[in-house]
């Protein structure tokens, strides 16, 4: 099996790496972190690149990318912000995956060139305060407006949903019949209609990412609204999720490999620069082997991970793989970067190293896009356990 990337997909990584190390900086990031708010202005940079249309048809403004390729974009700007991975995924994964796996004609006419051009953005709801792995389990309500006019008015709350506060459109995940899977509808909410609102929440991690928490109060809709259309989106919403499931574990997994990269990264100069100080009969072996651990699960990670994402690019549908690259990508990067706190000692609670901030970041990726317990289940259903 060849694992070499293409030409295209190392200019891509080139590219992406020259607007990381032109915009980027660690002030950049530090300053992200202490203000907390959405950084417009490297999202507009971005799109200036050209880089919002990797994963668009060419037939609406696109570059035609694959998966392979829209995880070099997260993997490489994950190195150095992974706020701006979740900032992109506004554009890249909520926008255009979503839209152009399920929306229909019309859906794509109208929003797959403004994504292209970086014009809009779209937020992802469905996490719900008493609804999180079990996701079917949604209360929020879309309900024929009365008088009927093929309206609907969606009335709940939504919890954890990045961006909300900042983008355009929200695909809304709202319970339209009983039926606990299929009962569930996408709507496209346009954010600035009436009694649509979205409230920060402080975190722990990924601050600048306009993580909220969502109300609906009677927010009316038009059935143009429905994602795919309401003869095919009515009552589909499950399906639409199900398709999309492969493409978000595996991006959320490229971002654990960038983290886990710049974590080796500053943990090797760091291990460097003691040993070049320490006297030469120093045991260093600890920290030797710590560096060594590191490299080899980061390379494990690297291989599972591009492996995956091969065969989603092939059309082969590799849950089994997508679960396992979610699942080990998360935890065996927390391990590298808690074996980078251990390299770098009473440094690495310095705001001066990006290790801590990591460590703070990599936590959420147990968690979000379905936790690690979730993933060992999957895994094990699809071996008929």
């Amino acid at each position: 099996m060849d694992f070499n990337f293409s030409e295209k997909q190392n200019a891509l990584r080139e590219k992406v790496r020259g607007y990381t190390e032109a915009n980027i900086s660690r002030a950049v990031v530090r300053e992200i972190e202490e203000r907390d708010e959405f950084p417009h202005d490297l999202v507009k940079k971005f799109c200036e690149l050209g880089l919002a249309r990797i994963n668009i048809p060419e037939a609406y403004g696109g570059l035609n990318g694959d998966i392979v390729d829209l995880m070099i974009v997260f993997e490489e700007i994950a190195k150095r912000s992974p706020v701006l991975c979740w900032n992109l995924g506004n554009i890249l994964l909520y926008g255009n995956e979503i839209i152009g796996v399920n929306g229909n004609q019309a859906q794509k006419d109208e929003y797959l060139p403004k994504l292209a051009r970086g014009e809009i953005m779209f937020s992802f709801a469905i996490t719900e305060p008493n609804a999180g792995s079990d996701a079917a389990s949604i209360k929020t309500r879309a309900l024929e407006a009365v008088p009927k006019d093929g309206s609907y008015v969606i009335n709940g709350g939504k919890m954890f949903i990045t961006g909300a506060g900042v983008t355009q459109y929200t695909v809304t995940f709202a319970r339209t019949a009983e039926s606990k899977y299929g009962g569930i509808t996408s709507f496209i909410v346009d954010t600035s209609l009436k009694g649509y609102s979205a409230k920060p929440i402080k975190k722990l991690g990924f601050h600048g990412s306009n993580t909220c928490e969502v109300v609906y109060d009677n927010v009316r809709v038009p059935p143009q609204s429905i994602l795919g259309g309401e003869e095919k989106g009515l009552n589909n919403g499950w399906k639409q999720e199900m398709k999309l499931l492969n493409q978000e574990r595996l991006v959320l997994s490229s971002m654990t490999l960038g983290m886990a990269q710049s974590s080796f990264d500053e943990a090797l100069q760091f291990a460097r620069e003691k040993m070049q100080r320490t006297d030469p009969g120093t045991d260093v072996q600890s920290i030797q082997h710590d560096i060594a651990e590191m490299a080899s699960e980061l390379e494990a990670m690297k291989v599972l991970a591009y492996s995956a994402a091969w065969k989603e690019a092939q059309g082969l549908n590799p849950v089994r793989e997508t679960s396992m690259t979610k699942y080990f990508c998360a935890e065996t990067a927390k391990q590298i970067i808690l074996k980078g706190m251990n390299v770098l000692g009473e440094s690495a609670s310095s705001m001066d190293y990006e290790m801590q901030r990591n460590l703070r970041e990599i936590l959420i990726f147990s968690i979000g896009g379905g936790t690690s317990q979730i993933q060992k289940n999957i895994i094990c259903k699809t071996f008929g356990l």
